[in-house]
């Protein structure tokens, strides 16, 4: 994998490196790095209650979003491009939905919902869209969360998801809010020196709460609700909790923002909802989250 990593910015705005990585070069970190050495990071064989308790709130928020866009009657297939652990998968069924799931490894569907292995595939998620393709197989909801930042081609991923909508169909995009407006603060006045989020090869492009509606926008796309979650970015603002500048700061932030978050849900998901909308409105969160449509 190469080391050396520019920043481009695109027609939409969003920030993406250069040279991107081959397919091969991508599967190989994915394969050696990411999957072997990381994942006991990311994918934990289990987690406190509280952090269980975090994953299964973000998923009801997803699910509560979609249900307050569609239709009755907008069908129930539903489909998820990097599945992950599966909490989502979880939530969908839990809500009606006929799911299935799509992923680079079954690990963390394995660990934690494994009842969904039945209707998990595995492998490159390119190709496996374009087999649906190709037997004009059809889903009323397709959701990728983290994904977009991954791959090689963010327009050739969403042209695919395109495809594979049915006519009312809607997707949902969660990406990382980067090179966002607090994170631009944060370095104005000292509290951070680097671009701490520019993780080549791990993370290939760069959308925020701005960029991302754009981006929408370019491939076809209208946007019909946008929300964020807890913008843990906050806490660089005080040295006492700044976690880049001391990064044994990290578990303790990272625990107070599933306990904040938890305690702003205790209100309602309804309440939880809007206040996720009012901070993407004000252009922090960490991840952003549309809910998307093809244009008419």
């Amino acid at each position: 994998m190469k080391e050396k990593f520019n920043k481009i910015i695109n027609s939409t705005g969003y920030i993406s490196v250069s040279p991107l990585p081959s397919a091969e070069e991508l599967r190989k970190f994915y394969a050696d790095a990411y999957y072997q050495q990381s994942l006991a990071a990311t994918y934990r064989a289990d987690y406190p209650q509280e952090e269980l308790n975090h994953k299964r709130l973000r998923a009801e928020l997803l699910l509560h979003a979609l249900k307050s866009v569609r239709k009755a009657n907008d069908g129930k297939s539903f489909l998820e491009v990097g599945c992950g652990e599966g909490f989502v998968l979880q939530a969908a069924h839990d809500a009606g939905y006929d799911v299935e799931g799509i992923d680079f490894s079954s690990y963390g569907v394995k660990s934690f919902h494994p009842h969904f292995e039945s209707v998990l595939s595995t492998g490159d998620a390119f190709e496996l869209l374009d087999v649906r393709i190709k037997s004009g197989t059809k889903v009323d909801v397709c959701v990728l969360q983290n994904v977009l930042e991954h791959v090689i081609d963010p327009e050739g991923l969403m042209d695919r998801i395109k495809r594979i909508l049915t006519p009312d169909g809607l997707a949902v995009i969660n990406i990382p809010n980067d090179f966002s407006r607090i994170q631009e603060k944060l370095k104005d006045i000292g509290s951070v020196d680097r671009d701490y989020w520019f993780l080549p090869p791990h993370h290939l492009h760069y959308f925020n709460v701005d960029t991302i509606g754009l981006f929408i926008e370019s491939v076809g796309f209208e946007v019909v609700d946008t929300f964020g979650d807890f913008p843990i970015e906050l806490f660089l603002f005080c040295p006492g909790s700044n976690y880049v500048t001391n990064a044994d700061n990290g578990p303790s932030a990272h625990k107070a923002r599933i306990e904040i978050d938890l305690l702003l849900a205790e209100r309602g998901i309804d309440n939880y909802h809007r206040f996720c909308q009012s901070m993407s409105g004000c252009g922090i969160g960490r991840n952003v989250c549309v809910i998307v449509r093809v244009k008419d």
